[in-house]
């Protein structure tokens, strides 16, 4: 009896420290996988869009002491994808205290406009989203590239992101602003989106039939393996992943602040939904074979799914080798997360400007 009565406690504190202890690993690696970057890396320091480069280290990628697989359009020939020009736009989001910062190019009132959305820790003046606006606006497109909320000159509320959970309000307030402001044909408006920025612009365009056309660029199509897969990749065990997502739905300031009860729910919309719901609608998928970050698996799912759902003529993939190799001051270092626009920029440019004309136009 004795042996029982000191066991039991044992048991008790196991039973309530075990798991206590599993919320708060869960708890840290979430802090640590949601924050954000809001000096976006440098760019803000050097890049506008009427010059700018792709930044490694905070410097450009064109001032490489040496480097492999770079495209001469990106090493000798960027400023054919210079802005001409710019202006700033300032816009609410609706239902929210928050503002999301853009520039845009306007050149004609009856062309099509693309949104450009950015990943976790970029920002509008990242060179993955103003080399490609830049080949649209040759093609004569009108485009705008924004930060998203918590990222860059846009409302800053707690530092963290939520995988384009509540992001993908942030493309629909652009297409709204383009609509009401600019008097934009809602049937003329694109999504272009890169990593977490092709996962929040396929959401949103699961969540709002009124827009036509999205590209993705190295996008994640199901959010339980990207939060697993993004754990490993920043080098935590990703048994912690499910502990995350329940930190995440727990986070005291979202709990405090959420109408539901509830708060950040990582895993509560899809961006696989984008090809399931996609109906008559048109999308491009494009995603690098070594790509480490966000892993190709999710574009083959998302290509797959949209195919089998979807118009086959008005759905496309791309997937392809893309690996670069660059020295910026500490010797040879290598990218493979959203590339293909510097390995193979010709093409990129091709099939890009082609998809959104026979999409748009």
């Amino acid at each position: 009896m004795g042996f029982k009565r000191e066991f039991f406690p044992f048991l008790l504190m196991l039973f309530v420290l075990l798991p206590t202890g599993y919320y708060f690993a869960g708890s840290m690696v979430y802090n640590e996988v949601a924050k954000t970057n809001t000096d976006c890396w440098g760019n803000f320091d050097q890049n506008t869009p009427e010059q700018f480069a792709p930044l490694r280290n905070e410097v450009p990628l064109n001032e490489s002491g040496n480097s492999e697989n770079l495209t001469s359009n990106i090493m000798e020939n960027l400023s054919q994808y210079w802005w001409p020009a710019y202006s700033h736009a300032t816009i609410e989001v609706e239902g929210e205290d928050l503002f999301l910062s853009a520039w845009y190019y306007n050149q004609s009132e009856t062309a099509p406009w693309v949104i450009f959305s950015h990943g976790i820790r970029g920002c509008k003046s990242g060179g993955e989203l103003l080399i490609p606006s830049g080949m649209l606006l040759n093609a004569g497109f009108n485009v705008i590239v924004y930060d998203l909320r918590d990222h860059g000159e846009s409302s800053i509320d707690d530092n963290r992101v939520s995988g384009g959970q509540d992001e993908w309000q942030d493309v629909v307030a652009v297409f709204d602003w383009l609509v009401e402001e600019k008097s934009a044909d809602p049937n003329k408006i694109g999504l272009f989106g890169t990593s977490m920025g092709a996962g929040t612009s396929a959401i949103a365009f699961s969540m709002d039939d009124r827009m036509q056309a999205v590209w993705l660029d190295s996008g994640y199509a199901d959010m339980g393996d990207i939060v697993v897969e993004e754990l490993e990749f920043q080098g935590f065990p990703s048994f912690l992943g499910p502990a995350g997502i329940f930190a995440g739905k727990t986070w005291l300031p979202y709990w405090l602040t959420s109408e539901d009860g509830y708060g950040m729910n990582l895993v509560e919309h899809y961006p696989l939904n984008a090809a399931t719901e996609i109906g008559d609608r048109h999308m491009y998928v494009v995603h690098g074979n070594q790509d480490e970050r966000v892993r190709v698996h999710h574009g083959e799912e998302m290509c797959d799914e949209a195919l089998k759902h979807g118009d086959e003529n008005k759905v496309d993939c791309w997937f392809k080798d893309s690996v670069i190799r660059f020295d910026v001051g500490r010797d040879m270092e290598s990218d493979e997360h959203v590339t293909l626009m510097l390995t193979d920029t010709d093409e990129y440019e091709t099939r890009l400007v082609g998809f959104f004309t026979d999409s748009l136009m």
